[in-house]
């Protein structure tokens, strides 16, 4: 049931104030991947670890959505409502090992992922983040709430602090 209020409240923040955008919303491709990923944390949360045998038999369904929205949330990732992707055409990544907070907004061509040094360790990213075009996060590390990062930043360290704005390349806070 968390799942379902989740996505509704990704769709109510793609119509925004426009409550007519409702009639188009759904043939996104910013829909589509945000359902399916709805969809199958849903039933991994169902089924737990034998999701991934049932997987296999949703492959042909699932498989040619991801290719149209471009946009690959593992199932495991843990996703707060309120999800936000403008730009799906560009592409995104989210590691089944983040826990992110809600209102997350995604500009495109984003990657928030985990390095192949660490020890299945979670990170996390706090409420009401935003990362801008080509941004990426990759941990395991720890963001606060209220974090903006800027187009073309890689983020590689923790910033607990909330409210801050992260740019460059390894990310750096300007405030």
């Amino acid at each position: 049931m968390t799942q379902f209020r989740n996505f509704i409240s990704d769709v109510q923040r793609m119509i925004g104030r426009q409550k007519w955008r409702l009639l188009f919303v759904w043939l996104s491709r910013a829909f589509l991947g945000v359902f399916l990923y709805r969809l199958e944390r849903s039933l991994y949360l169902v089924f737990g670890d034998y999701y991934k045998f049932i997987r296999i038999l949703l492959l042909p369904f699932i498989l040619p959505i991801t290719a149209y929205s471009n946009i690959d949330i593992h199932y495991k990732a843990n996703v707060g409502g309120g999800l936000l992707i403008l730009h799906p055409a560009l592409g995104i990544v989210i590691s089944g090992k983040s826990k992110i907070g809600n209102n997350l907004t995604l500009v495109g061509g984003n990657c928030i992922g985990i390095n192949k040094w660490s020890n299945d360790s979670i990170f996390t990213v706090g409420d009401n983040c935003t990362l801008g075009a080509n941004a990426s996060i990759i941990g395991p590390l720890q963001l606060g709430n209220t974090i903006t990062i800027g187009a073309a930043a890689c983020v590689v360290t923790s910033f607990q602090n909330n409210g801050v704005t992260l740019v460059g390349v390894p990310a750096k806070s300007i405030n």
